[in-house]
């Protein structure tokens, strides 16, 4: 068994400091209203003019013949009958959106068969309580645009239907690795169009992962309606949300976030308070909605996180979390508390050897607030992100000297380069490799010692040997 720390531990490393939120979004023509279809108003999502607060659980399913007839079937390794069902039991635990996720190639079935059995399942979520946000494959070439195109038409009446994600993680399943911004702008603003000339009730988003996500499928800028993260990392997750809820721009909700728990190296007890308080952190920073991945653990043969990070076991049985969702999860659409700025959001990890810093401006020597600076050591097996503050300064720690550099922030250019900084020769790097994936899922453990409630001396690393790179140009876009 994997020793780790108490899942209170999570919430004491990333400890918060007070800052104040940005109060202002920008949502871009919005959706026609009509009776029964969410919309978006005064800070929320809306029916019929009340706020509503998705609550979504993420569900795997495919598409597949059954009886001579294409339908949408749950993932193979969902345990215990049919999809309905299972929707059943989704709404018995409290939650009121499913994600369903059907972002495969299905090139090989016809287009209408498909758009039918779409439908038969957003009516199965429907007629047991869910709204359903559909993840669909990309519509990056002339068959899947066709097939959306048609999708949206066919769909376009159904309320249930509340909102569409037309791509998965850019970042890691983008098909053009080193995509330019305003490529991605322009592929979302087609996308757009589509959706309004053939769905104009119903939303659209694209699932972003970590704020790197800004050096291609700027949050700021792409045209969606509403921002869908996913983050999962306990050291990690409150910085990201953080970060999205100050920069993107728009609403944005958590579209995926989980910790795996197999009871044994994790226990249900600690992923159950990670879910209470993501939650949380998420409705204090004003999200729109939260997500949690996914329905039932996985049995393959797949990493740790992959295979445990759902809400039912294997075998089909439901983990004490689905209590919490409810029981508790009966809060209003925000929670009335100043949002707060983790205390390692500056240095997620607690590195303290070196440190590069400088400043982020624009063209006229103004500051540049929330860039995101990545680096990375000399062979690229390490990485790590900072942010820029109100001022534009910026100090990137690591435990290995870093020598790439990307940056860019919202609304902004991007620059990559390599530099290698002044710093003295023979320092000694202790845990120069260790990386996010190395770290305890749980957190420091104590083997770390992790320093007092809101304490952030071991994120600040005062005593890390630092280089200044100077100022860093990027233009306004």
């Amino acid at each position: 068994m994997r020793r780790i720390g108490n899942i209170y531990l999570i919430f004491i490393v990333v400890a918060v400091i007070s800052c104040g939120r940005r109060d202002s979004v920008v949502v871009l023509d919005d959706p026609v209203s009509a009776p029964g279809f969410v919309g978006i108003a005064d800070g929320h999502f809306v029916v019929d003019g009340e706020p509503w607060f998705p609550v979504m659980l993420n569900y795997k399913a495919e598409m597949r013949m059954v009886d001579g007839e294409v339908q949408v079937v749950p993932a193979p390794w969902y345990t215990d009958g049919p999809m309905r069902r299972h929707f059943d039991t989704i709404a018995s635990w409290g939650f009121n959106a499913v994600r369903i996720c059907l972002d495969a190639d299905y090139s090989d079935f016809d287009t209408a068969a498909m758009h039918r059995a779409v439908h038969r399942a957003v009516l199965q979520a429907d007629s047991a309580g869910l709204r359903v946000m559909l993840l669909v494959q990309p519509p990056l070439d002339a068959f899947w645009q066709e097939y959306t195109e048609g999708l949206l038409r066919y769909m376009a009446d159904v309320p249930a239907l509340w909102a569409y994600d037309l791509m998965n993680e850019p970042l890691y399943f983008d098909p053009e690795p080193r995509r330019e911004k305003q490529s991605a702008d322009s592929i979302v603003r087609e996308w757009r169009k589509m959706v309004r000339r053939n769905a104009p009730h119903q939303l659209f988003t694209v699932g972003l992962a970590e704020p790197i996500e800004v050096f291609e499928w700027d949050p700021s800028t792409i045209p969606v309606d509403f921002v869908e993260m996913h983050t999962y990392h306990p050291l990690r997750v409150q910085s990201e949300m953080w970060w999205y809820s100050h920069y993107c721009g728009k609403p944005w909700m958590v579209g995926e976030t989980g910790l795996p728990a197999d009871d044994d190296s994790v226990s249900y007890g600690a992923q159950m308070a990670f879910m209470f308080w993501t939650y949380r952190y998420a409705k204090i920073n004003g999200a729109y909605g939260y997500g949690w991945w996914e329905f039932q653990d996985c049995p393959l043969d797949v990493n740790f996180e992959a295979k445990y990070s759902g809400l039912r076991d294997s075998r089909g049985r439901a983990k004490p979390a689905t209590d919490l969702f409810k029981h508790w999860f009966c809060l209003g659409v925000g929670i009335d508390e100043d949002d707060m700025v983790p205390v390692n959001y500056y240095n997620m990890l607690a590195y303290k050897n070196v440190a590069a810093t400088g400043r982020i401006v624009d063209k006229k020597g103004c500051p540049i607030e929330g860039a995101v600076i990545r680096g990375w050591n000399e062979d690229w097996s390490v990485g790590m992100n900072t942010f820029s503050d109100s001022a534009g300064r910026f100090r990137l720690v690591s435990n290995d000297i870093c020598t790439h550099f990307e940056i860019s922030a919202p609304g902004c250019t991007k620059v990559k380069f390599d530099r290698r900084l002044p710093y003295p020769a023979g320092l000694a790097l202790p845990e120069k490799e260790r990386e996010y994936q190395q770290i305890p899922v749980m957190g420091w453990g104590e083997e770390y010692g992790v320093l007092p409630f809101r304490d952030s001396a071991l994120y600040s690393a005062k005593g890390a040997i630092e280089a200044d790179m100077g100022d860093v140009v990027l233009e306004r876009r």
